[in-house]
């Protein structure tokens, strides 16, 4: 009431019964102002970008008037809000109006930042605002704007969530300007760290540019008030992120946006020093990668040929029949037949390329990581079955054979994953390799059916034989330490598939980003922590529980050095990854494995041993 009191002494009369007549509607917008410099700019921004009935201009009483004529789709509405009576009662609940997008249009740029900007010798770049109901003009504006002031417009922002200049209707023109001055379209990415902002017509306009874009990371306010943070003396953990950004997700261009002085804070870090210290940082850590500051240029279009993505299809086929056989010990020499299924497996990328380039990389990451399971559990039942003993340094000998070969062969399923997923779009995240999760949790159904068949049957090789395991094994008794060991398996179950990803609430302690920031610094990638910490190491868990003869340990090993597998795959499913990296990642966790799988050796003999002699005194 207070803000609405005697408002129509602030206009003049003509304006207040234009108002209460309803022909300024209250969708409108009303500017008004005195300066006569400040109206002229308005006018001829509004001129140069929109049609003339999108607004009309008054001079009334000394004062200037400025109409954009808006519509109910130019308003933002607040939330519901509930209002009382005096009594406490509430009597309806209403959305007001709090702000219209007609108060957010482009009518200009400040000429007196850009000629800044230019002084201290940076490039400017201009970010236009689209305005949808009129936007024939804009793109013709940019361009003026960019000769105006002299810019070469090598990159293409879009202003928020807006749509692009243009679009939708008008989008050609600035289509061809930026084909024309090869200008680099900015991908956005969003704050989960995947794909990029959602702005609609702006997949097209890449398409029709021939992927003529590149990746942008734009500085959230969670990571600017990531100053201090970590119990770092200043911005190192803001810069950790850049570097994340550049090296490991394909980011081209940093949105930069100062720092906040720390967490829960507003208030800018003025301290210039720090800045100097985190960008020469920066620039040092990536000159290891051979990455440089200076002008990003847009993505070199690639994509992988129809023909070879048909023999690729056609191998992985093959792969996933040798699995089937595998997986059920089918030893019939007709089984071999089933080959020839992957013959139409190589017809299907001619027909229906879409879904072959992700349908064929997800059969990849689940076959290939089911045979590096046959794969070692195949070797550690030789160690079950085996009469001889087995020394600590054989184990580790052993072991550190069966990982690497377990490893290759996972090596083997990310190159085929790779090789379809070798496409621009994938690595603009433009499109994603979805179904990651599932394709971590699938190895596991297919590490249980194995150990059913390979460990757990005594008998034949019969399918008779393998139903009757299958059935004592539901009917087993259910021990309370059975219980336990199902929850502790379900949890750490649990974790990791909620760890896969940014989109969940499960994150890292502060004690392993701290950790992780380490390796960063003192390695060229750093190492999985669920493969070198827990899957590699568990491999010598089960060789070692194999070789005394203890099914259940062997179970329990093996099913977490499954994790492994599928970790190596996904690592390389990350398209936007440098290969190199992923690489490099995982020799060095096989490395720590191998370290640390020794270590775990080591333990296990020393548990084993104690449990013998607590055994004995009990007897």
């Amino acid at each position: 009431m207070v803000k609405e009191y005697k408002w129509q002494d602030d206009y003049s009369e003509e304006i207040v019964s234009a108002i209460k007549s309803k022909d300024i509607s209250p969708e409108d917008v009303i500017v008004t102002t005195e300066d006569e410099g400040v109206y002229n700019y308005i006018v001829s921004g509004l001129e140069e970008r929109y049609d003339n009935d999108f607004y009309d201009t008054y001079f009334l009483d000394n004062g200037y008037y400025i109409i954009l004529n808006g519509t109910a789709d130019d308003l933002y509405y607040s939330s519901m809000q509930r209002v009382i009576n005096l009594a406490g009662k509430g009597v309806e609940e209403v959305s007001r109006v709090v702000d219209s997008r007609l108060m957010n249009i482009g009518i200009g740029y400040d000429a007196e930042k850009i000629s800044l900007a230019q002084e201290a010798g940076m490039d400017v770049i201009l970010r236009p605002i689209n305005f949808p109901p009129y936007n024939e003009k804009l793109a013709d504006a940019y361009k003026a704007a960019n000769e105006k002031y002299g810019l070469e417009p090598r990159i293409y922002i879009v202003h928020g969530k807006e749509f692009f200049l243009g679009y939708p209707g008008n989008e050609g023109s600035l289509l061809n300007y930026i084909k024309e001055n090869n200008i680099a379209i900015a991908l956005i990415e969003s704050s989960t760290q995947r794909e990029h902002l959602g702005q609609e017509g702006l997949n097209k306009l890449i398409k029709d540019s021939n992927y003529q874009a590149l990746r942008t990371f734009t500085m959230w306010d969670y990571i600017r008030e990531r100053n201090k943070y970590y119990n770092y003396e200043g911005a190192e953990e803001i810069e950790n992120t850049m570097f994340r950004a550049i090296t490991e997700r394909n980011i081209r261009v940093i949105y930069f946006k100062p720092f906040f002085e720390e967490k829960g804070s507003k208030v800018f870090l003025t301290d210039a020093d720090e800045y100097e210290k985190t960008f020469i940082s920066l620039q040092n850590r990536l000159s290891k990668h051979s990455i440089s500051l200076g002008k990003a240029e847009a993505m070199e279009y690639f994509a992988i040929g129809t023909k070879r993505m048909a023999v690729l299809s056609f191998g992985i086929t093959l792969a996933a029949v040798m699995l089937f056989i595998k997986m059920f010990n089918i030893k019939k020499s007709k089984a071999n037949y089933l080959y020839i299924f992957a013959l139409p497996a190589g017809l299907v990328p001619l027909v229906m390329r879409n879904i072959a380039e992700k349908g064929f990389a997800f059969a990849a990451a689940v076959v290939f990581s089911g045979l590096a399971i046959y794969f070692f559990m195949i070797q550690i039942k030789k160690i079950y079955e085996a009469k001889e003993k087995y020394s600590n340094v054989r184990i580790m000998v052993q072991s550190g054979i069966i990982l690497m070969g377990s490893a290759a062969i996972s090596l083997a399923g990310a190159v085929f994953v790779d090789s379809m997923l070798a496409d621009v779009k994938y690595m603009l995240e433009m499109d994603i390799f979805r179904g990651v999760k599932f394709a971590q949790i699938l190895p596991f159904g297919i590490f249980l059916i194995m150990f059913i068949i390979y460990i757990m049957n005594k008998e034949d090789d019969s399918v008779k034989s393998i139903v009757n395991t299958t059935v004592k094994f539901l009917n087993k008794e259910i021990k309370i330490y059975y219980g336990i060991l199902a929850g502790i398996i379900s949890v750490a179950a649990y974790i990791y598939i909620s760890r896969t990803g940014h989109e969940t609430d499960i994150q890292p302690s502060d004690f392993e980003m701290i950790s992780r920031n380490f390796m960063e610094y003192v390695l060229i990638a750093r190492p999985r922590t669920k493969e070198f910490l827990i899957a590699f190491p568990a491999i010598f868990g089960a060789a070692f529980a194999a070789s005394k003869k203890s099914e259940l340990f062997t179970g329990i090993f093996m099913l977490a050095g499954a994790m492994g597998t599928s970790s190596v795959i996904n690592t390389f499913s990350h398209i936007r990854t440098p290969i190199y990296l992923s690489f490099a990642r995982t020799v060095i966790a096989l490395g720590f494995g191998i370290i640390i799988g020794c270590v775990l050796v080591l333990i296990c003999d020393l548990c084993y041993r104690l449990f013998v002699k607590v055994q004995e005194r009990l007897k």
